[in-house]
């Protein structure tokens, strides 16, 4: 087999400024309001959203959905019609894969629906006695000029985890539809779930046979979402040399006679990556690798343009490098496989520094009545315990009444999940797939036309593996335990058996060297100007004056100057 193609992407004009493509037919975005829109509404709807873009019109029975791979009893839902007659008849809970609708009823109310697992999204606010709405946060702000007031408690969740979880935004009075929610305007908002996480079964171990058959039916399972996803001709997928992303790969190989071209991203030698194992599932499949290259100054100098297609702010390093890697893509197909799920749904090794809190308890022994919360918002090796010396004592006072984990408590008290696994697995499909991941890919990809695809986070998948016991997810020291066995037939066993270590993005270096410049700037220019931040504080994490054994100053520089980028790009103001 050839050698991986390595690809170069410049730091030089920003892809923002570039012809961008058009997604096709079928996949462009929606917008509308709860009365008829005007004409200088729909003109601003349409040059922020594309030409294509689908505006709800006035009339009864009026429907627009950005949707794709719908199916419902295995068959695919292609045509508005289709999703119309769903509709009707109250099945829209049966229906996999990725939506957000919004319809008119008989009576003229407005309804607005998001996908289960949240591949798909929309922002709404009331403004002016109706409801309005559009695909992108921005988009909803210019075409109603909506106030552009910062919301601090956004911007806590924000420090605290890296994404804001939940249906908050960082603009004041707009929220996010919730996955598997749908929201109703006929004079006054009312919300309702449609899909909820399902239960955990009441065992939380199987026999042998059990397993057995989990086993299989989990096989099963992946190669029907796996060939549900893949399109009649090339198909592309990005490949890391881990578990979830091989085994996709795998599968697609198996069932994809046009080529399967996977790609890979690296920051140069001196950095640690995982080409190696990346290489190996590429050679093992026979796909047609590619390996992007980035540097410093190319990653920085696509950050405005990469923040701005964001409607709520991700502070992943990987954001623009996955940006970047759709931009590749792009040139080689037009849909995108990858591996996101695999984690949240089965036992990932993401769960481990909460289930140590759980095993070995609060520190000083004192109870705490919201430890677990706590627990999990600390796991996210952010700023959350930083905040009270972060922010201004106004901003923190308003950012945490109540206290961020209080909304939290309702998840760890939920009966359906008995267990800790179980509990961390809900918590995690609903925040970080639906309001970090999946959006994150969704919104990287549009710009150049490239269609995304988790299988792995396919409704069937998540609620398949929720019936499965917990011991079958976290076995003895081995993460994502009925997963793996479910394809070691497929892979070599240096891929199922390794330990997870995930692509780290050296931003603890480039802050110290290329790019402390740019940081410096960024972060004292721009986010001490805010009034929100204590300008001290900024200037010691700065000169790296951060006290504790892992400070982690690299990924906090990377999450403030996200945040700044963010907050210029929408205009947002105290």
């Amino acid at each position: 087999m050839a050698g991986p193609v390595v690809l170069t992407p410049r730091a030089g004009p920003s892809f923002a400024r570039r012809n961008l493509r058009e997604r096709p037919a079928g996949h462009a975005r929606i917008a509308g309001a709860s009365r008829e829109l005007h004409a200088d509404a729909r003109a601003r709807l349409r040059a922020s959203l594309g030409a294509g873009t689908q505006l709800l019109d006035a009339e009864p029975g009026a429907l627009v959905a950005d949707f794709d791979g719908c199916s419902l009893d295995g068959r695919a839902l292609t045509t508005l019609t289709e999703l119309g007659a769903v509709i009707r008849d109250g099945r829209i809970a049966e229906v996999e894969g990725a939506f957000v609708i919004a319809w008119r009823d008989h009576a003229g109310a407005l309804h607005l629906a998001r996908d289960a697992i949240g591949h798909r999204t929309a922002y709404y606010a009331e403004h002016a006695g109706q409801l309005v709405f559009a695909s992108h946060l921005c988009a909803l702000l210019d075409a109603f000029e909506l106030p552009r007031r910062i919301d601090l408690r956004s911007v806590a969740a924000f420090l605290s985890c890296a994404y804001i979880p939940g249906r908050g935004t960082m603009v004041q009075g707009v929220h996010e539809l919730l996955p598997g929610e749908q929201i109703s305007h006929h004079g006054s908002l009312s919300r309702r779930t449609w899909w909820a996480m399902p239960a955990e079964p009441a065992n939380a171990a199987a026999t042998p046979d059990e397993a057995s058959k989990m086993r299989v039916s989990l096989r099963n399972a992946l190669e029907r979402v796996i060939g549900a996803a893949l399109p009649d001709g090339p198909v592309c997928a990005s490949l890391s040399g881990g578990i979830d992303s091989s085994l996709v790969v795998a599968i697609a190989r198996r069932l994809h006679a046009p080529p399967v071209r996977t790609f890979s991203i690296t920051f140069g030698d001196e950095y640690k990556n995982e080409l190696a194992y990346s290489s190996v599932v590429a050679a093992h499949t026979g796909s047609e690798h590619h390996v992007v290259h980035l540097r410093a100054d190319t990653v920085i100098a696509h950050l405005d343009d990469t923040i701005a297609r964001m409607d709520k702010p991700n502070g992943d390093p990987l954001t623009v490098p996955n940006a970047l890697l759709f931009q590749a893509m792009s040139e080689h197909g037009v849909v995108a496989l990858n591996g996101e799920g695999g984690d949240p749904s089965f036992g990932g090794p993401k769960n481990l520094p909460m289930l140590l809190a759980e095993l070995y308890g609060n520190p000083d022994g004192e109870p705490d009545a919201f430890e677990r919360e706590r627990n999990f918002l600390r796991a996210h090796l952010k700023c959350f315990d930083d905040l009270p010396a972060m922010l201004t004592a106004d901003s923190y006072a308003q950012a945490n009444t109540p206290p961020l984990e209080q909304e939290l408590a309702p998840w760890f008290n939920d009966p359906r999940w008995p267990t800790f696994v179980g509990m961390l697995m809900a918590i995690n499909v609903q925040f970080k797939g639906g309001h970090h991941i999946l959006p994150k890919v969704d919104a990287l990809a549009e710009p150049f036309g490239v269609l995304p695809r988790s299988p792995l986070f396919a409704k069937s998948i998540v609620e398949l593996a929720f019936s499965i016991p917990s011991t079958l997810k976290l076995s003895g020291s081995t993460e994502k335990y009925l997963l793996k066995e479910s394809v070691r037939d497929l892979l070599p066993g240096t891929i199922v058996d390794r330990a997870k270590s995930g692509m780290l993005v050296p931003v603890e270096g480039w802050f110290q060297t290329t790019l402390a410049k740019e940081a410096r700037t960024r972060i004292l220019d721009g986010l001490s100007g805010t009034r929100i931040f204590r300008r001290e504080m900024l200037e010691q994490l700065l000169a790296g004056k951060q006290l504790g054994l892992r400070p982690r100053r690299g990924v906090k520089i990377w999450l403030l100057i996200t945040l700044e980028a963010h907050l210029r790009a929408l205009r947002l103001t105290l």
